[in-house]
């Protein structure tokens, strides 16, 4: 009400004077019926308009109000369809997607970590003791990454850990503290402490290597982990 009434002040005044002048002046009973019908058609133009945009003050904040709301549910349409729902690390395409454009920016290190006998974890305790695993395993990359790594969740037990800018050396480096950080933590579920490692494998892009190429290096590098035993890093050069 405020907003409106300085908005029309000047109006306001001007068809008070016109009402004053009106009530005093002398007019000829014609001339004082036309112009208190103007008048009165100014009052009425003048209420309308006020009324108008008291309306669109409120569509303007309704409207602010779902476009926010419209916002909000963009970004979490975004999130969801580039996340995986059970660990909060980016999903396969997602991580497809940055490892394929890292590659085509510069060097990056990549790393494959599978988290070994998971089956058994799933058969002897349940899924959820699997679920409770599997996001505690995420936390700890995460937690580990630091600024510039990303983690990604490619199915299953198997995570991938993309670091651009950094050598083979720096990336096992940072990889073999995750798989150690993992082997001291304990996972609670159900008010049991389940411990458990990781393998994982780890190899550089080579000059005009695709995704698929530096993938299958990495993979076969994990395999490598797994067949020496388990709980380990290895590199492919």
């Amino acid at each position: 009400m405020t907003h409106t009434t300085s908005l029309f002040s000047l109006e306001e005044d001007l068809a008070a004077q016109s009402q004053a002048f009106l009530s005093a002046g002398e007019f000829t009973p014609e001339s004082r019926a036309a112009f208190a019908r103007l008048l009165e058609g100014y009052g009425r133009l003048l209420r309308e308009t006020k009324q108008l945009i008291r309306l669109s003050d409120r569509k303007e904040k309704e409207l602010n109000r779902l476009n926010h709301k419209l916002r909000q549910l963009t970004h979490s349409l975004s999130y969801q369809a580039e996340h995986d729902a059970m660990t909060g690390c980016l999903n396969k395409g997602a991580m497809t997607t940055r490892i394929t454009r890292e590659i085509a920016d510069g060097d990056v290190c990549l790393a494959l970590l599978d988290i070994d006998h998971f089956k058994q974890i799933n058969d002897v305790h349940g899924h959820p003791a699997g679920d409770a695993v599997l996001r505690g395993v995420a936390d700890l990359l995460h937690e580990a990454a630091g600024e510039g790594a990303w983690i990604g969740r490619m199915g299953g037990e198997e995570f991938a850990v993309l670091m651009p800018q950094r050598s083979l050396l720096q990336g096992r480096a940072l990889i073999d503290g995750m798989r150690r950080s993992i082997e001291a933590a304990g996972f609670e579920c159900a008010g049991k402490s389940l411990r458990v490692t990781v393998s994982a494998g780890i190899a550089v892009n080579q000059p005009e290597e695709d995704f698929d190429a530096l993938y299958r290096r990495v993979d076969s590098a994990l395999y490598a982990a797994k067949k020496a035993g388990r709980n380990c890093v290895m590199t492919q050069d």
